[in-house]
């Protein structure tokens, strides 16, 4: 599958949560205009802070435009669709201003083990918790917590909104197990490593 690589540093894009982005660079631009009319979405890759390059696992969607401004600017959201594994750029069409790659999508096993129940409950406890003390519009706060309709909506948003830290988000990201997920997330509450 194609996509159009977005690098960004302090930006992971989870599945099944939004992203919103202020487009304002001619070249990403054009690769939203082009992802919208083509139907190719878009990679959101992580790039480290002070790093030279993106990193392999990407939350990938089709974007929305929300506004376009005055000065041509975009804030579009870009919804997570789900993991993908960029594989290599495709350098066919050398006068895109944009990176172009051939990706993989990553299937995960989103099985919850029972025996895990607990700790999925005190992780959906703390992101309700979360939720109540951030967004202060109570309609807002009701329509953020209906959305988490099952254990990987609640364990996306967890990361995206309580992991600080953008380099445990991307191990978050290289995880591809429900459970495993849960544990790693768990561990991190335990550690202190949270947004509370």
């Amino acid at each position: 599958m194609k996509c159009f690589v977005f690098p960004l540093t302090h930006a992971n894009l989870f599945p099944l949560t939004t992203k919103p982005l202020n487009i304002f660079e001619p070249r990403y631009l054009q690769m939203v205009e082009e992802s919208l009319s083509l139907k190719i979405p878009i990679a959101l890759a992580y790039v480290p802070e002070n790093g030279d390059t993106y990193r392999s696992i990407a939350g990938f969607g089709l974007p929305q435009v929300i506004d376009q401004r005055p000065n041509d600017n975009l804030l579009i959201f870009l919804p997570g669709q789900g993991k993908i594994r960029i594989l290599n750029e495709d350098k066919s069409d050398p006068l895109k201003p944009y990176l172009i790659a051939d990706c993989e999508i990553v299937l995960e096993d989103l099985t919850l083990d029972e025996s895990l129940a607990s700790k999925f409950t005190t992780l959906n406890a703390l992101l309700v918790q979360w939720v109540q003390k951030h967004i202060p519009d109570a309609e807002q706060r009701d329509i953020f917590i209906r959305s988490l309709k099952g254990p990987q909506e609640t364990v996306s948003a967890f990361a995206a909104y309580l992991i600080r830290d953008y380099d445990l988000q991307y191990e978050m990201m290289e995880i591809f197990n429900l459970n495993d997920q849960i544990r790693y997330l768990h561990r991190l509450y335990e550690s202190n490593e949270l947004t509370i």
